[in-house]
């Protein structure tokens, strides 16, 4: 068995190798899933260094019973006590809180930016109370409804709870097994117990773990030998699903036979990182310690279970998912993955061939100038190049074989990969994307301004039901970025920056020639002169990724059905119309209060001081 030492040398390597993708999902299990309270409660102290006003004045440690979380509870519990004038109160002096800027979550409950109202309409506990009314008044019954408000909410909590915030811990374990051994881990291997068809089992026999854990820990003496030795549960669930739950909790016994006291020595062996952490405030664990030690503990996992097979002790048979810890060879690998050939020979069959430009056009922009029918054939043959790479990709040992699995059942169980992403758009599918999205952003941006002031105004300097910057910021992604989109990680760093630009030169551009700001996150976590925002951008980030990946794929199989006698009107007719709005409005831009900035706008109770 290798050293402490040496194991934790190779999860470092490990974590310098996928430093971006494990970083990211650590960041899920501190956040959302809780998983390292340490991390998460050091992260949310160093909101505290800031004070209200925005002046680094004080620090103090917010007590978990003030936090929103703990309110949105109390709302629920205030409900099912039929105390429907306590819940109330909460919620409006949380939402108070909130808009006056004195309480501020790490994560949730932002004063500021475009997801703030909605955010703080769930951590405040206004939608328990919204949904309780309008159960009471389906059962016209206050009792009854209240009574199924509790009933549901508990039952999605537990839901939640099992199926995707404690599984979450072997997927995570699973995701670092297979970086510790291969170069590249595809984002969609996160999904591996769905397409094992092992997520019921796993979660289950996270759950019994769990549920054991603490009957033992109210022992007192029996919680720490117990918390050792059922530490290895959620690396044999990555490793094998299948595993019966009451098998797993038995064999991460037998396996830590032993080896408690040295599980031990290893966790004390983080002090001093936990102690950066702790000066740090939370930073370095999110951002090192973390990850640092599961890729450790994942090393320390591999050495146990090289020990149970040589021991032949009961059960290790079981961990039986051979290429998560050495490659194959090559030569199978080619027999496994033999269909190469023939999706070679289809291209072959079928390749488009096409004029320099058109090919140019089509490979770097993505746009396509001729027939559906040529195109529906190219972009059927950029698809299987595609399959072919990441095939060859596994043929050479930089990812898992999935189809090496042993939960495999057969080819037809093989992991079916979506990449009808990779396409190309014809000028009049890029036309009403370009609409689309910008009525969307316009219905965004309305809805808001409705739910958080009851009043209706008409975002943006154009006329018409339309915010150009998100047509334009998709438009841009779509078309800029086409050669880069069967890289997923590259095309959104390269979303971030593309939409970062667009949007402060957008806002400096408009403020130079109108005079006025359309938009301020000044006072946002890190902004930029006001003009962009981390926040912001990690919208973009999220929106464009799934725009590009998911929605417009979509969008563009239904505009491929219209006809070209609609379509090429409809497209005209819009294009006029915008261009007559971009015209009048630069003379008469729409202009006034709630237009610039949801912060300038006062309803007129508001505006005299009540409420």
């Amino acid at each position: 068995m290798r050293t402490r030492k040496e194991m934790k040398k190779s999860g470092r390597k490990v974590v310098k190798t996928h430093y971006v993708l494990l970083v990211l999902l650590c960041l899920v299990s501190i956040f959302y899933c809780e998983e390292f309270g340490f991390a998460k409660v050091m992260a949310e102290s160093a909101y505290e260094i800031t004070s209200g006003d925005g002046t680094h004045q004080s620090v103090g440690y917010r007590p978990l019973k003030a936090s929103s979380t703990a309110v949105h509870e109390q709302v629920l519990n205030d409900i099912a006590e039929g105390d429907l004038e306590a819940g109330e109160e909460k919620a409006d002096q949380q939402m108070e809180a909130y808009e006056q800027g004195k309480e501020e979550d790490p994560v949730l409950g932002h004063t500021r930016g475009q997801l703030a109202p909605i955010v703080n309409f769930f951590s405040s506990g206004k939608f328990y109370l919204e949904l309780g009314a309008t159960l009471s008044s389906l059962t016209k019954s206050k009792s009854i409804g209240n009574g199924l408000l509790v009933l549901l909410v508990g039952l999605i909590s537990i839901m939640i709870y099992v199926f995707v915030q404690n599984l979450y811990q072997a997927i995570l374990r699973r995701m670092f097994l297979e970086a510790r051994m291969y170069e590249n881990v595809p984002i969609g291997h996160l999904l591996h117990f769905k397409l094992v068809r092992r997520w019921v089992r796993a979660s289950l026999t996270l759950l019994l773990t769990n549920i054991f854990q603490f009957l033992w820990a109210l022992t007192i003496i029996g919680g720490p030998i117990k918390f050792y030795s059922y530490k290895m549960v959620p690396y044999i669930v990555a490793e094998n699903p299948d595993i019966r739950p009451r098998d797993a909790v038995t064999l991460s016994r037998r396996m830590m036979d032993g080896h408690k006291w040295e599980c031990f020595v290893l966790d004390l062996s983080f002090i001093g990182w936990h102690t950066l952490g702790f000066l740090t405030l939370g930073l370095s664990e999110i951002f090192w310690t973390v990850p640092y030690s599961v890729a450790t503990y994942s090393e320390y996992y591999t050495e146990l279970r090289k020990l149970a097979k040589e021991k032949n002790i009961s059960g290790a048979d079981m961990l039986n998912d051979t290429y998560l810890f050495e490659k194959d060879e090559e030569m199978h690998l080619r027999e496994v993955y033999s269909d190469i050939e023939e999706q070679k020979a289809y291209i072959d069959e079928h390749r488009v061939t096409l004029p320099k430009t058109r090919a140019f056009i089509a490979k770097n922009f993505g746009l396509w100038v001729g027939s559906t029918e040529e195109k529906r054939a190219y972009d059927e043959v950029d698809n299987r190049r595609q399959q072919i790479r990441e095939d060859r990709a596994v043929i050479k040992g930089r990812i898992y074989p999935q189809r090496l699995n042993p939960r495999w059942q057969d080819k037809q169980n093989r992991i079916v990969r979506n990449i009808h992403f990779l396409r190309t758009y014809t000028i009049w599918s890029v036309i009403l994307i370009f609409f689309v999205f910008s009525v969307i952003g316009w219905a965004w941006e309305v809805s808001l301004h409705l739910i958080t002031d009851g009043v209706f105004v008409n975002r943006g300097i154009m006329q018409g039901p339309w915010l150009p910057i998100y047509g334009s910021g998709i438009t841009f992604i779509l078309i800029l970025l086409a050669r880069w989109r069967s890289k997923p990680a590259m095309e959104i760093a390269l979303i971030v920056l593309l939409c970062g630009v667009l949007e402060f030169t957008t806002s400096w551009y408009m403020e130079v020639t109108r005079g006025q700001r359309w938009w301020d996150y000044t006072g946002y976590f890190l902004n930029l002169d006001g003009r962009i925002c981390a926040e912001g951008l990690f919208v973009f980030a999220v929106g464009g990724a799934i725009a590009i990946y998911l929605l417009i794929p979509v969008l563009d199989a239904m505009i491929s059905h219209l006809r070209k006698g609609w379509l090429v009107p409809l497209c005209i007719i819009l294009v006029v119309a915008f261009g007559a709005d971009t015209i009048y409005s630069h003379f008469h831009p729409n202009m006034g209060e709630g237009i610039t900035s949801y912060t300038d706008y006062k309803k007129p109770s508001q505006a005299n001081g009540s409420r």
